[in-house]
């Protein structure tokens, strides 16, 4: 799901069922950090291949929600800016240059005169303000772009985004393929043409994809950085079972595999594992509206019931540390907040809180995603906690287009997803929340849209603060969500890639991979 259930150049929120994420393409150069071997300098040609855990959902970057998408977008497409690899600083892209005027309530944006789409049409002004309408109206992710009330074009190179209040989160959001640059009218296409296979501003062009299987990428040779990408083509591969990945990574057929399963770190050559900063957290989401746990009172006994650190040992195999926020805690602006009881673990006031319920003793079934992303063991470790504090549960591992089918219609009783954040600014998860009715839920998603209004509206990193915090303590008072752990974000990259950079939001781009001499 866009925040993700679970990549390292961010070249650019989705959901761990895969999971969910953001970022923009990267620059810099850095050698691997997987790899103490000595660097070669970076040469042009080859090919790398990658594994996928799931197929993408879609090429819409408006409608996707499997984090898998979001490993795939940077590659084909490319924002007005991008992030560095550490996610803290904002450098130009499809735009050499922009201005904001806070009094005005503008942001001006000069293109670059190298910004072209793969079929070597240059970008102009005009592609930017028919972006800008899908980015606006897009169902899940609209309300990241709720400041922007116009857009002008005053000639083929300047686009000014005129705002109903200045906004210092929009250029972060700017960076992220959810604001990905399109041709104006998809190019004389229509759209179900264009999205079936899409031409973008990104290092790479799509030239064959299997659907659910595989994705062939070759450069771009009109891409906007010169020199880049190095790599002449990049193969992505769908490979949901762990064992199947390993396997294939031991024996040189991948590459690099996205995503490690946490428990299946230590199989790999330790040197290979690159570990980046995470911006997800796993949670536990609750059908609020039918079932068993419509009723407050169960939903408190299972946040009760959880033994946190016991869990993040067992079920995240020491590869995680125990959630003190429902937003990823790594994002900036967001923080503990004083008034909630996230990772409190009380089993007597659970048992409780069960005989006071109208729970009847039933089963209670938990969807995990099963190909890929933190979840199966970590529901295995829950399970015996719940059932000390009388509730029974039963696991149920799914592939991750059915879990986020199921969790969209409301079709479960309790689930176990990874969502990430795209970009370092708070509207990125509260919109996700906002959008999803809080993790699919089916919660009332008010409190998040008023908290991101809040966020969009801030004057000063405090007000920000205050915002999160208010949506937090509301947030714990319903536990229509429960935080769990914030699991490490872990990729297996063999010694013959250079140039891979782990990023703390998980997308990476891969224009500056290239093969070790």
């Amino acid at each position: 799901m866009r925040k993700s259930t679970a990549g390292t150049t961010a070249c650019g929120t989705a959901l761990m069922a895969t999971a969910l994420l953001l970022s923009g393409c990267s620059s810099g150069g850095t050698d691997s950090a997987a790899s103490g071997t000595a660097s070669s300098p970076a040469k042009r040609g080859g090919s790398l291949s990658m594994s996928l855990s799931s197929a993408i959902d879609t090429w819409n970057p408006q409608k996707a929600l499997a984090t898998q998408s979001y490993r795939v977008f940077p590659q084909v497409y490319a924002s007005l800016l991008r992030s560095t690899p550490d996610g803290k600083t904002l450098q130009p892209a499809l735009a050499s240059s922009y201005k904001a005027d806070p009094k005005a309530r503008t942001l001006k944006f000069t293109l670059s005169p190298d910004a072209k789409f793969s079929d070597g049409r240059p970008v102009t002004s005009a592609d930017v303000k028919f972006s800008e309408g899908l980015w606006s109206k897009g169902e899940l992710y609209g309300s990241y772009f709720s400041s922007i009330k116009s857009v002008d074009t005053p000639s083929r190179n300047t686009v000014v985004f005129h705002l109903s209040e200045p906004d210092e989160t929009l250029p972060a959001v700017l960076s992220t393929a959810n604001a990905a640059i399109f041709p104006d009218k998809y190019g004389g296409r229509s759209a179900a043409a264009y999205w079936k296979k899409p031409v973008g501003a990104g290092p790479f062009v799509i030239s064959g994809e299997t659907v659910g299987r595989s994705i062939a990428l070759t450069r771009n040779p009109h891409y906007y950085r010169s020199g880049l990408p190095y790599l002449d083509k990049v193969d992505y591969k769908v490979v949901a079972d762990r064992g199947q990945q390993l396997l294939q990574f031991q024996s040189g057929s991948l590459d690099v595999v996205n995503g490690v399963e946490l428990e299946a770190a230590a199989q790999y050559p330790k040197n290979s594992i690159v570990r980046a900063p995470s911006t997800g957290v796993s949670v536990l989401t609750m059908n609020t509206k039918s079932g068993p746990l419509a009723d407050v009172r169960l939903r408190k006994a299972i946040a009760l019931a959880v033994d946190y650190r016991k869990l993040v040992r067992g079920g995240y195999v020491g590869e995680a540390g125990v959630a003190t926020s429902l937003l990823p805690q790594q994002v900036p602006g967001v923080a503990k907040c004083p008034k909630c009881t996230w990772s409190t673990t009380d089993v007597d006031a659970a048992k409780k809180l069960v005989d006071a319920s109208d729970y009847d003793g039933r089963t209670i079934e938990l969807i995990v995603p099963s190909d890929g992303g933190p979840g199966k063991l970590a529901a295995q470790a829950l399970t015996p906690m719940l059932a000390e504090a009388g509730i029974k549960a039963t696991v149920s591992p799914l592939p991750t287009s059915s879990l986020i089918d199921d969790l969209s219609k409301g079709s479960f009783q309790l689930g176990m997803v990874t969502y990430s954040a795209l970009a370092p600014t708070p509207i990125d998860p509260l919109g996700f929340l906002g959008a999803t009715g809080v993790v699919f839920s089916q919660s009332d998603p008010g409190p998040a849209n008023k908290a991101l209004a809040a966020v969009h509206a801030a004057s000063d990193t405090s007000e920000v603060s205050a915002a999160v915090q208010d949506f937090e303590a509301t947030a714990n008072a319903t536990h229509a969500v429960l935080p769990l752990a914030v699991p490490n974000a872990l990729d297996a990259v063999s010694d013959r890639v250079q140039g891979f950079v782990p990023a703390p939001y998980q997308a990476y781009c891969a224009d500056e991979l290239n093969i070790r001499s």
